[in-house]
């Protein structure tokens, strides 16, 4: 029966839900937030058990596997088989397409899917400079791929080793490193196939000014100008901005003039002095500005933002490049404004303008709050780029070629990773092995106890042990029992394979909502006490909810990997639609046809 109680805990996963959906709220703050919620309600959840998420052993593991991982790629084990593409693909974009799904869908398996797309940005930059390839058309495959090879083992992704964490905590057999390869490899298999076939007809062509600086960019920047004293544009009709261009120009978006905004149409408005301009256009447009006006007096004419003329950012084609940035899905930087991001003062670089989901932009830049998926458009010196590298806020799009490794470090690192893999197989608690595996890369220098810090994603392990609260909340209110009996009295009449199928769509369709992580944590106790409810194996129906939540691919929110390339590839919601919709349900389909197979419904 549906009590007061009960109302409370589905009105608090309801608000992470949109919290995170619409990223109202960093991630911390939804991780720290459902903690004090099961908590306020009297006698739900004790204080001291709330915050135990903290210490469950799958977080910590999830943890030291950042550490792990980041010590494979940094010293370039990774990127080293990654580079073997170029030499044998040619400029055939199948092959090439095949080769990174494989590479990438076999790295993580035993390497955390986030880290194998960051170390496969770069390649893929290389790989389309030199080939004339649209990113595009190879960065949601690259994605899916590492999405779909973190399914087949039990550290290839964090929402299996939450589920074998959640399990452990009820008194259950845990995951075994291999239980789920089966099924995994069949799903993994399918889903390349499946993007080699049908979906990479369906990916966009867009360029990227990373991988083809020549080429003309069909992506759409917002920057922002201040006039000064001086400027050859003060007294130019607004309407007339940029007609000298000999292509396409620049177009204006808002003047702001004495703290009021103007819109088009301008009509016969003039620049005046002081007036902040809010441009859109392709990176040469903007680059062109920025470079033209950069020695046209003494006294700086053209600048970025409000400040004053002896503090403007100059753009010298001797010393200083242009670069993307693309935004961390956890960075410490979303929510804040661009004029708060200090890049200047902490890297030495100037941001010259925003590309967001390919949408046009109409606000001012600096005043622009970053949200995942952000890609920042900057310059400055090699300097600068190597401290942004380090900040753990933005992944640099460059060739694989100007990334720094400790090359000597390779079989060092592949050895450490191959000894880790070993003791997950022999049994050995994934705590110790991981923290092992962790210590070990610091030792041995792959990297240092500060970029073993950064490599740590603590936003998503706060937001990971804040789902483990509030699965704690649903048990102990009854729930679980009450969405389980649900399940059974609807689809309960239509069969045991109904059952599970829509247990495993209920998964997917939540996971493409909210998060993997918090989907995985939250279903398995409902997907335990289903198997009591209906008499099934609960074996089967959890493996439903291990495999459901790795099946995101309509969304970019809903699976990390999707919005590390969201910004980079150029994309836009409806990109990740068309590919992972029938990728969605082409996996569900097979999952729900084969999994009974693997994990019999009636042990």
């Amino acid at each position: 029966m549906l009590d007061w109680i009960h109302l409370y805990i589905f009105a608090l996963a309801a608000t992470a839900t949109v919290l995170v959906a619409t990223e109202k709220a960093h991630l911390t703050v939804v991780g720290v937030g459902l903690i004090l919620g099961v908590c306020a309600w009297p006698g739900l959840v004790e204080p001291a058990l709330a915050v135990q998420g903290f210490g469950n052993k799958a977080v910590v593991t999830v943890g030291a596997l950042y550490v792990v991982g980041e010590g494979f790629l940094r010293t370039g084990a990774a990127s080293l088989l990654a580079e073997r593409i170029l030499a044998r693909t040619g400029n055939s974009e199948v092959m090439v397409t095949l080769l990174i799904m494989g590479m990438a869908a076999l790295l993580s398996a035993f390497v955390n899917n986030i880290l194998v797309v960051v170390t496969f940005l770069p390649v893929i930059t290389t790989i389309c400079r030199r080939t004339g390839i649209y990113p595009s058309r190879l960065l949601i495959p690259l994605s899916y791929a590492s999405i779909v090879g973190g399914m087949t083992t039990l550290v290839g992704t964090s929402t299996n080793l939450l589920v074998s964490g959640v399990l452990e905590d009820l008194g259950e057999p845990k995951i075994e490193f291999f239980e789920m390869t089966p099924l995994g490899l069949v799903l993994a298999v399918t889903g390349i196939a499946y993007l080699a076939l049908i979906g990479r007809k369906l990916l966009p062509r867009i360029p990227s000014l990373a991988s083809q600086p020549g080429a003309q960019d069909l992506r759409e920047y917002v920057t922002e100008l201040t006039l000064r004293s001086g400027s050859p544009l003060v007294g130019m009709r607004v309407a007339d901005l940029g007609k000298e261009a000999s292509g396409p120009r620049p177009r204006v978006g808002m003047v702001v003039r004495d703290e009021v905004a103007l819109h088009p149409p301008f009509g016969d408005t003039e620049l005046q002095e002081r007036d902040i301009i809010t441009l859109s256009g392709q990176v040469g447009d903007l680059a062109e500005l920025h470079t033209s006006k950069a020695h046209s007096s003494d006294r700086e004419a053209l600048s970025t933002g409000r400040k004053p003329p002896q503090e403007t950012e100059r753009f010298d084609p001797n010393a200083m490049s242009f670069f993307e940035l693309a935004t961390a899905p956890d960075a410490s930087v979303l929510g804040k404004k661009v004029k708060n991001l200090q890049l200047k003062t902490h890297h030495d670089a100037s941001v010259v303008g925003l590309l967001r989901r390919g949408h046009h932009i109409r606000e001012r830049l600096s005043e622009l709050r970053m949200t995942t998926g952000d890609v920042l458009l900057a310059f400055g010196p090699d300097s600068a780029k190597d401290s942004l590298r380090r900040s753990g806020d933005f992944h640099l799009i460059e060739g694989v070629d100007e990334k720094i490794y400790r090359r000597e470090k390779a079989s060092f690192a592949l050895a450490v990773l191959g000894v880790v893999v070993l003791l997950f197989i022999l049994g050995v608690d994934p705590v110790v092995t991981a923290l092992l595996g962790a210590t070990a890369m610091v030792l041995g220098s792959c990297l240092t106890i500060e970029q073993a810090q950064r490599a740590i994603h603590w936003p998503i392990l706060i937001f990971i042990a804040g789902t483990l609260a509030l699965s704690q909340g649903l048990r102990a209110s009854g729930a679980d029992v009450l969405l389980a009996q649900a399940f059974q009295d609807v689809f309960g009449p239509l069969g045991d394979r109904a059952l599970l199928g829509a247990l495993f769509l209920a998964t997917v369709g939540l996971t493409e909502l909210l998060s993997n992580n918090a989907v995985a944590v939250v279903m398995t106790p409902v997907a335990l006490a289903l198997g009591r409810t209906a008499g099934l194996d609960e074996r089967a129906l959890v493996m439903a909810v291990a495999f459901g939540a790795s099946i995101s691919f309509a969304n970019p929110l809903g699976y990390k990997t999707n919005l590390l390339v969201l910004g980079p590839g150029g994309y836009r919601f409806r990109h990740f639609l068309r590919v992972g919709l029938g990728m969605d349900l082409l996996l569900a389909l097979v999952g729900i046809m084969l999994l009974p197979w693997f994990f019999p419904l009636h042990g």
